[in-house]
């Protein structure tokens, strides 16, 4: 039985995975909650890693060293930044990069890399999930980008589109991605859309927060039901 990592930034993007697991039992590292269990024959650890991406980096890390895990999922809400992904719809990360650290730093400094690609395997079974399920929603394979404020500024917003053609922005994806490709853990990031990343940022977020965290918890559950390991 290998160890699969569930990470949220917020608890009402776990809640609804925590009250699924079996033989639940909760750890604390550096401040940090784990609940680790049995999910569908699986062995699972699940995390809030609280919102930005140095908490989720940190996070991150513990997961790795603490529980060895075999791979992580990310899961939760994000801003679209593409006028074909909706409210509501899923996005799932081909890859991911930070938006707000300069091209130049990311090739020439460590890890090297502009850009973090998620494991195939784990695209696959997110896909897979996506379409059995029959979402009451579109769901997109793209580009999924992190950056440490929350975008409500259409300026902001403009200049992230241009430079990165993402499908959405959240702010923890990248870390744990980077983590994880630093680790060699195979990792993938779902994203339920909360909102447009614009002036209604706040009023969306507020009125779709709930909805669109548990939409990506029930496509992880899907996920976690099919998984079967070499």
């Amino acid at each position: 039985m290998k160890k699969i990592g569930i990470i949220g930034a917020m608890q009402v993007e776990i809640d609804l995975l925590i009250n699924k697991v079996q033989n639940l039992t909760k750890f604390t590292y550096a401040g940090f909650p784990f609940y680790h269990g049995e999910l569908f024959s699986n062995e699972i650890i699940i995390t809030n890693s609280g919102v930005g991406k140095v908490n989720a980096a940190a996070c991150t890390q513990l997961l790795i060293d603490q529980f060895s895990v075999y791979s992580i999922i990310n899961t939760g809400i994000a801003g679209s930044l593409d006028e074909a992904v909706k409210i509501y719809d899923v996005v799932i990360s081909s890859d991911v990069t930070h938006h707000d650290v300069r091209v130049e730093q990311k090739k020439n400094l460590f890890p090297f890399q502009e850009t973090f690609q998620a494991d195939k395997q784990l695209i696959e079974l997110a896909l897979q999930t996506c379409a059995y399920l029959k979402l009451n929603s579109t769901y997109h394979l793209g580009r999924i980008v992190s950056g440490e404020s929350f975008i409500e500024d259409i300026e902001e917003k403009t200049r992230i589109v241009k430079n990165y053609a993402p499908a959405c922005v959240e702010m923890e994806g990248s870390a744990i991605a980077q983590v994880a490709h630093i680790n060699k853990v195979p990792f993938v990031i779902i994203r339920s859309i909360s909102d447009n990343a614009d002036e209604n940022t706040t009023l969306d977020y507020k009125k779709y927060e709930e909805m669109a965290a548990n939409q990506s918890a029930q496509i992880v559950l899907g996920m976690l039901s099919e998984m079967k390991w070499p």
